[in-house]
């Protein structure tokens, strides 16, 4: 019995291992990609190499605006936090960092009778001998460059304040002027610095002597050479990726008054901002990301508050950005200095309005009722908008276990009460274009069973395809809701946040990161019928950047080479080595057919250019091994004579990081292909152009 027990067992290791060799031998030794130019799809956008972008992040995020894009170098600049020696904050500051204000001398009086703007305004008592005042510490500074600033104060009279910039150890690194015949009430005073070395330690000192008091209402140093308030070389980056569109929004919306963020900046008072759970100092508000916008060549979908917020709120915010000067928010406009409307069409209706983890969350069904009569009071006010309502569809609910907290089952039923996207799409109006959101991993996948997120060690090949599975797995839920739903079909997606939720810090992307973004956008390519726009998480996540200097880190690379290389009218390629079916069970982050194409394990998408004189094929290897391929173009003559542009780098952990060698690199070549073949290098991005006959 032992015998024949061991020889059922050696069979049934045999049909194993039999298995195993027949799936590795399914990928043909010569793979083939037939390119069908006259069989085309819906046209590539430009909005499908979008950005998202908001106000606030956390440690894990980054602070966007506050570390990249605003040039301010002060943190809390209108004291939003008591001046003091603690180093703790209340309310918490969950920011990657911030720089506090200590006292110098005289301990110092938050004076909430005199106030500049917000809760309180420093005071400090001054004497005829002794400097008494504030400084902020871990400034960065370049040397011979010009810094600009100012300061609110008001002052006993004969009290003189003294504002000093230190940019060294030695007794010379300072600079410093000073104000006397101060006023009694706030006035503005200018200053500039021009340090001689550069140090990373700077501190601007801000002290007083005489008899009496001063006050500060807000203080603000910059270097001169910013574009109104943004820094010069992230505004160049980022306008060198052509991204079209730029989604303004994110958690930070679900709390947020837009009435904060216009008029003075000096008299914006800063909030504590409740979904990050940080500071929110209200610089960047309205008009500065509409002049973003402006300044990078991108057109801006704004975000309303559904939130903690109201229809109302919500109306007049279209109405202060497009209304005319006879309404009473485009009067409003007008008097913060700015009489033309600016014309936003597209506004987002809330987002992630799904999620648990948003600040107001509610039901699928209140939120119909709230998109609704958010819908109808913006419309009143500009009818011409373009609304977006906030979608998940079922994967989405299940990843996030927003469907399980709603009731108790991992994985949603269409049209039940956790089908998000379902039920917006039967009952919410005026829907031009529905958001979708994902994030994923690059260690762990979605376990059905455990309803949660699991580590797991997969190759290269399977990590870097679960962008573009997401992305599949949308694709084939909107196919099931333009069967079941009327009307569906003529409602595009705006997929306006996606990455990998774990390497979106700057600058953790790597070479292997940056390949799974890049088969992202190809199965975007792929179902252009479906996505009309996308923004990924974040704009400057394509960067790394440090207070003073920015590049592109090897995700921005790869959006600048797609989106100057690849062309405009995608067409349908067959191959003869099929995906390999799925791996886990179906549902959540795993889609019944795995997305990349049938030429697996190279994904490949193609594209005539806008002229219609060449044909682009974007070839990306998510493996460790080089491939050879043929491309067979049919009937269409091509020169033979191919321009190739390879993105690569020294490890599958290669980063680009600013101020270092780079380790990711995109080369330029030229090559003649022969017998339609080509070979692939190992964990490579390629785009190459054909010239059509």
């Amino acid at each position: 019995m032992a015998d024949i027990k061991k020889t059922i067992l050696l069979f049934f290791c045999c049909l194993i291992f039999i298995a195993c060799n027949k799936k590795e031998s399914a990928v043909p030794q010569n793979l083939e990609a037939v390119i069908n130019i006259s069989d085309t799809k819906d046209t590539i956008s430009g909005k499908l190499y979008g950005m998202f972008i908001e106000n606030l992040g956390n440690k894990d995020v980054g602070n966007l605006t506050d570390d990249c894009l605003w040039a301010e170098l002060l943190d809390d600049r209108k004291f939003f936090y008591p001046v003091d020696n603690s180093d703790s904050l209340i309310p918490v500051n969950k920011k990657q960092k911030i720089n506090q204000w200590k006292p110098t001398g005289n301990p110092v009086i938050m004076d909430s009778t005199d106030v500049w703007v917000g809760n309180h305004s420093p005071k400090i008592i001054v004497t005829p001998n002794a400097e008494n005042g504030i400084s902020q510490s871990g400034i960065a500074l370049i040397a011979s460059k010009k810094y600009t600033g100012h300061i609110i104060l008001m002052a006993s009279p004969g009290v003189e304040v003294t504002v000093s910039l230190v940019y060294g150890n030695d007794a010379a690194d300072n600079q410093k002027i000073s104000f006397s015949k101060l006023n009694n009430g706030y006035s503005r005073y200018d200053f500039n610095f021009t340090p001689t070395k550069s140090y990373n330690g700077g501190i601007l000192k801000i002290a007083g002597k005489g008899n009496g008091d001063f006050h500060i209402g807000a203080v603000s140093l910059m270097p001169a050479d910013n574009i109104d308030g943004f820094r010069p070389d992230v505004i160049a980056l980022l306008k060198g990726l052509h991204s079209a569109q730029y989604r303004w929004g994110g958690n930070f919306i679900s709390n947020y008054n837009w009435r904060d963020g216009v008029g003075d900046k000096d008299k914006r008072a800063p909030r504590y901002e409740y979904a990050w759970e940080c500071l929110e100092d209200n610089d960047v508000g309205t008009p500065e990301m509409i002049r973003f916008a402006q300044l990078i060549g991108v057109e801006l979908a704004m975000t309303v508050n559904t939130g903690m917020g109201d229809a109302f709120s919500a109306a007049q915010w279209v109405e202060y950005v497009n209304g005319n000067t006879g309404t009473e928010m485009g009067k409003l406009r007008a008097a913060h200095g700015h009489p033309e409307p600016y014309g936003i069409k597209l506004w987002c209706v809330g987002n992630e309005s799904y999620g648990w983890w948003q600040l107001g969350h509610i039901s699928l069904k209140d939120h119909i009722i709230k998109h609704n009569s958010f819908v109808e009071k913006m419309l009143e006010k500009d009818p011409f908008l373009k609304l977006i309502a906030s979608g998940a569809s079922i994967e989405e609910m299940t990843v996030t276990e927003s469907g399980f907290r709603m009731n108790g089952k991992i994985i949603p039923e269409y049209d039940s009460e956790t089908d998000w996207t379902g039920g917006m799409l039967r009952n919410a109006k005026h829907i031009s274009y529905m958001s979708e959101h994902f994030y994923c991993s690059v260690n762990e996948r979605f376990d059905l069973e455990k309803g949660k997120y699991t580590v797991v060690d997969e190759p290269l090949e399977d990590w870097t395809r679960r962008p573009a599975n997401r992305i599949k797995s949308k694709a084939l839920h909107y196919a099931e809701y333009r069967k079941r739903i009327p009307g569906a079909k003529n409602i595009s997606v705006y997929l306006d946040e996606w990455t990998y939720y774990t390497n979106w810090v700057h600058p953790k992307p790597t070479l292997g990161v940056t390949i799974g973004h890049a088969r992202g956008l190809h199965e975007l390519f792929r179902n252009t019928n479906l996505f009309a726009m996308a923004g990924f998480t974040f704009g400057t996540s394509c960067l790394s950047f440090t207070d003073t200097a920015a590049d592109y880190n090897s995700t921005g690379l790869m959006f600048k080479l797609y989106q100057s290389q690849f062309g405009y009218i995608p067409v349908t390629i067959k191959g003869n080595s099929p995906q390999p079916g799925p791996k886990w069970p179906v549902g959540g982050d795993q889609p019944a057919v795995n997305a990349g194409g049938d030429v697996y394990p190279l994904d490949i998408v193609a594209a005539i250019t806008k002229d219609k004189k060449a044909i682009t094929v974007a070839i990306v290897n998510p493996t460790e091994t080089r491939h050879t391929v043929t491309l067979n173009f049919g009937k269409t003559k091509i020169n033979t004579n191919v321009k190739k542009w390879t993105l690569s780098g020294t490890s599958l952990e290669a980063r680009n990081v600013v101020n270092k060698k780079p380790e990711v690199t995109v080369n330029e070549s030229n090559s003649k292909l022969k017998n339609g073949q080509l070979s692939i290098d190992a964990a490579t991005i390629n785009i190459l152009r054909f010239e059509i006959l």
